[in-house]
């Protein structure tokens, strides 16, 4: 496919690395990336690829930033600084999203609200965040400010609804820590019902404002459609599902499955995970919120037999304590899904020294025109 981004920005924003190669060279290049650091264990299948590379952002993030003219743009920050690159597009998110953002520059300066200055610790808005369901087409905007007290909310929510009726719900978060721009946890609910649907896999799912929600969900039902096919579920097993976040994974995977264990530990996670789990009428699945590699102790403590179990962590790979907790429970098969390939072989090294096998390596590209690669391997104790 010879698709190039062209971004005007991208050398300055750095969050597009791949920016100046067209898109089979990109795939070319994450394929000879999994051959460096998982080629060993097994053959390489080629990498499962987007059909339409753009725009594939559920999730898009903003900062904002007052002129000398005293007009607000909007951008990104550079890759490792905080350094804002400005734009009117990013090539990576929806329509809608651009659309807002622009919207948003307009009506900060007609309502007299100013961006956050870290430096000087004034202004209000820290950054907007911009959630969408693909399927079922709802949008969530998250102003993230420095205080409470937000000027004229309510007239300004309705001026934003007015220009984008798409949008099916406001909420505000608070951070007074001058470091911490999009993370907060005071919220409230300006618009709507604090949360958007979308669906996955047939499947249900609440997505909150501090929600882990996969952000590509193109690419999503793939990976989870290959990892449950790789799995080999047919109605007898026991699963377990580490690092489940908001469920979608178990959930997804219940239908095959006997009896599924979830667990994370983000507390806001379990719960929406439960929410899920009673949205989509299923009762074969149990949220536990606890660290993994304690979880899977208790499971063990408990004589609980897991058959299959699903691994999902975040860029830091399995702790230790969980795989060796993995290998004594004898558990039979692994798919195990990473989003940082040198991790997941650190963690495939350990598997393989104590007498599993990896059956299959599937890539599959979640960030065109990024460097990052999420791959599937098929594990299994001999």
């Amino acid at each position: 496919m010879d698709v190039n981004l062209n971004c005007k920005i991208a050398k300055k924003c750095n969050s597009c690395q791949l920016n100046n190669l067209n898109y089979e060279e990109q795939l070319k290049f994450k394929f000879n990336k999994c051959i460096k650091f998982l080629g060993s264990y097994n053959r390489i299948e080629p990498v499962i690829a987007m059909e339409n590379p753009f725009s594939y952002r559920n999730k898009a993030q903003a900062v904002f930033k007052r002129e000398r003219d005293k007009s607000i743009s909007w951008g990104l920050y550079k890759s490792t600084t905080n350094t804002l690159v400005k734009t009117r597009e990013c090539k990576l998110h929806t329509k809608h999203s651009n659309e807002i953002f622009n919207t948003l520059c307009a009506l900060f300066k007609s309502f007299k609200i100013a961006p956050f200055d870290p430096f000087k610790g004034t202004g209000f808005i820290k950054s907007v965040v911009i959630r969408e369901g693909f399927a079922s087409g709802e949008v969530m905007v998250i102003i993230n400010g420095a205080d409470p007290i937000f000027p004229a909310k309510k007239t300004f929510v309705s001026a934003l609804i007015k220009k984008h009726p798409y949008i099916t719900t406001v909420v505000t978060t608070v951070n007074k820590d001058r470091r911490k721009l999009f993370t907060a946890k005071t919220q409230d609910v300006l618009f709507g019902d604090g949360y958007i649907k979308d669906t996955l896999c047939d499947k249900t799912f609440i997505i909150s404002p501090q929600s882990f929600y996969q952000i590509n969900p193109v690419q999503t039902k793939k990976l989870y459609e290959k990892a449950i096919e790789l799995a080999q579920l047919n109605g007898t097993q026991t699963v377990l599902d580490a690092y489940c976040g908001v469920g979608t994974i178990g959930i997804c995977a219940c239908d095959k499955a006997k009896k599924v264990y979830a667990v994370e530990s983000v507390k806001d996670a379990i719960i929406d995970a439960k929410k899920n789990a009673k949205i989509n009428k299923i009762s074969n699945i149990n949220f536990v919120c606890a660290d993994a590699k304690d979880y899977i102790e208790t499971l063990k403590n408990e004589n609980v037999n897991i058959d299959v179990a699903f691994v999902d962590p975040p860029r830091a790979g399995c702790s230790k304590e969980f795989l060796n907790s993995v290998i004594d429970m004898q558990i039979k098969t692994l798919v195990y899904i990473s989003c940082n390939i040198e991790t997941q072989s650190r963690d495939l090294h350990l598997l393989k020294q104590n007498g599993y096998k990896v059956e299959h390596i599937q890539p599959v590209d979640m960030f065109p025109h990024t460097n990052h690669i999420e791959c599937i391997a098929l594990i299994k104790k001999q």
